[in-house]
This record gives structure tokens, C-alpha cells and sequence, in this order.
């Protein structure tokens, strides 16, 4: 094999290992956003369950179930606060008070229910600000056009016996990479889903194309880590606000 040939195939095999590396990310922000918003929305959206002898397809339509979920509740949000505006219910709930005669500390008491649940629309203006779940949605629908959603994640990037072994004992092992036997398996899989006609070099065009598939991905997890990030900051400042 020609030496040109040569980096053709280490370049889909390191394309691919990052692959399966970005997949568990995915998966890993996209769980850390549905806690946060769960715990924000009272909403119940499950979490995302990834395994190694599962489809790609699986987990990308996973991703898009979940966020279309937040869509809805989103939408469902924005119709409720626009039917009843928060000043309003302010208001009212002020006057309440007021004409029952409460005390000062009733008075303080009364606004601290009233202002508790006021974070909540917090985590609707930051995932509709550069429609987050939009792009999201979009970024991945490109993605499932893509041949490979038929294949494994194991077809990326397998552990071994020996490194899981290994792992387990360390705890800043890091990230292992496909055996030799598991390399060869994945690259004529990879080649064969990644195949395009006319290709004079099949291995070539694999890799270009699997390259591609990656650099598609960086957008969407730099977007989840931005949305989780800004979050995280907001419900922060507000705990410290309220205390």
C-alpha cells in the first residue's frame, strides 16, 4: 500500500474515533440539558440511553425527539405567560394582600411565593435567543442524510477486554482507542457505507467524508455546551438574587 494510502486510512481512522468520542459527548450535553431543563420546566423528557451496539440513526433520532419535546413545552410556556402576563399576576396578588391588611413580614413572605417560580421563562429566553433548538434540529437532520446511520457506534471505536480492564482501575485513563482487529473490521465497514461512485480512491473519499461528518458535528456541541453554560450562569445569579 502506497504511502499516500497510508495516511488516507490513519486519517478515517482517527475521523472515526473522533466520531465515537463526539457521539458520547452528544449524548452526555444533550442529558445535561434535559436535567436542567426538567428541573426548570417541570417537564419529564427522559434522558438519553447510548449503546455501543446501537444504530447512529437511533441516537441522532433520540436527540431530535428530545428537543422537539422542549420545543412544545416551550411554545406551551410563551402561549401561558402571554395569556396571563406576570404583572398581572403581580398585581393581583398584591392587591390581595393589601386589602386583607397583612403585615410587613406577611407582605414580604407573600412576594417570595409569588417570585419563585419567576426563573422559569430564564431558560425559554435563552434557548429562543439564536433559536438554539432550531439550529439544533437542523444541524442534525443534515447529519441523518449522511450513509452511515445504519452503522454501529462499535463500528467506530470499540474498547477492549483489556482496556476496559484498565480503566476501571484508573481513574484518569484516557479515552481508549479500537483495537488493531477492530480497526480493520471498521475501516472496510466505513469504506463500504462511505463508498461514492466514480471514487478513484475509495479509502480517500471515506476519509474525506467522514472529516466532514465530524466538522458537522463541532456546531452542535459547541451550541449544547454555549446553551448549558449560559444556564447554568443565569440560574446561578438568580438563587443569589433571591437569597
Amino acid at each position: 500500500m502506497s504511502s499516500e494510502s497510508e495516511k488516507d486510512k490513519e486519517r478515517l481512522v482517527q475521523a472515526a474515533k473522533t466520531f465515537f468520542f463526539h457521539m458520547q459527548d452528544l449524548a452526555s450535553f444533550t442529558n445535561a440539558l434535559t436535567e436542567l431543563f426538567n428541573s426548570s420546566m417541570n417537564t419529564q423528557i427522559l434522558l438519553m440511553t447510548v449503546k455501543e451496539d446501537g444504530n447512529v440513526k437511533d441516537v441522532f433520532e433520540q436527540m431530535l425527539k428530545i428537543f422537539k419535546e422542549m420545543q412544545s413545552a416551550v411554545a406551551a410556556k410563551q402561549d401561558k405567560l402571554q395569556s396571563e402576563p406576570l404583572s398581572s399576576k403581580i398585581a393581583t396578588a398584591m392587591c390581595s394582600v393589601v386589602e386583607k391588611g397583612s403585615s410587613v413580614k406577611e407582605l414580604q413572605q407573600s412576594a417570595k411565593e409569588m417570585f419563585k417560580h419567576v426563573h422559569t421563562p430564564v431558560i425559554v429566553s435563552v434557548l429562543n435567543s439564536g433559536n438554539i433548538l432550531e439550529s439544533l434540529e437542523s444541524s442534525l437532520s443534515a447529519l441523518l442524510k449522511y450513509p452511515i446511520m445504519n452503522l454501529q457506534l462499535s463500528d467506530f471505536c470499540r474498547k477492549d477486554t483489556k482496556e476496559q480492564s484498565d480503566a476501571t482501575t484508573s481513574e484518569k485513563s484516557p479515552r481508549p482507542g479500537p483495537s488493531k482487529d477492530t480497526t480493520i473490521d471498521a475501516l472496510k465497514k466505513l469504506q463500504v457505507a462511505l463508498n461514492t461512485e466514480n471514487a478513484k480512491d475509495t479509502i480517500e473519499s471515506a476519509a474525506d467524508q467522514m472529516e466532514q461528518i465530524v466538522k458537522t458535528m463541532g456546531p452542535i456541541l459547541e451550541i449544547l455546551q454555549k446553551a448549558i453554560k449560559t444556564m447554568e450562569t443565569k440560574f446561578s445569579v438568580f438563587k443569589k438574587a433571591k437569597n
